[in-house]
């Protein structure tokens, strides 16, 4: 079978699948007040997404120690077509609990909340009917973990 690249302005490509493998990680930083002070403000406050372990807290055997941390998938943003159908893939290595869904542009819901735990896979396949950009988003981590979908329009055949 050959395959054949079509540019210009006025070719439109066939629908395609897009599988993307995410994964719902923390990134984590620890350092001590030897090195550099803590934050004024404890940042679980400013945002659910973020986490803080002051000194004293995050080492009993080293108080000094201080950590801070945060949610997020990867990747968080995927670029495909209208009329594509994607399926996401995504496995919880951090983290106990996300509460998940799926907006579409106009804001209906694509896929309602579903808890996703530790250790599992999960699937969420859907077709990319609006152009506009989706918003894959945990809710007890959010702002920060959050993924988005930006679908571009399909030129007419």
């Amino acid at each position: 079978m050959a395959a054949a690249l079509v540019t210009g302005t006025g070719a439109a490509r066939a629908s395609a699948a897009h599988t993307i493998f995410m994964t719902a990680i923390e990134v984590k930083g620890t350092t001590s007040t030897e090195r550099l002070a803590p934050p004024p403000v404890d940042p679980a406050n400013l945002s659910k997404g973020y986490g803080f372990k002051p000194p004293g807290e995050a080492d009993a055997r080293a108080p000094q120690r201080w950590e801070v941390w945060s949610y997020l998938f990867s990747p968080s943003f995927v670029t495909v077509q209208q009329g594509d159908t994607v399926t996401l893939v995504v496995f919880v290595v951090n983290g106990d609990q996300h509460e998940v869904g799926l907006q579409a542009p106009d804001g209906s819901i694509v896929a309602p909340r579903k808890t996703l735990e530790r250790g599992h896979e999960y699937r969420l396949a859907f077709t990319a009917k609006l152009a506009g950009t989706y918003h894959f988003s945990c809710a007890i981590h959010a702002p920060t973990m959050a993924a988005s979908i930006l679908v571009l329009p399909r030129e007419p055949r």
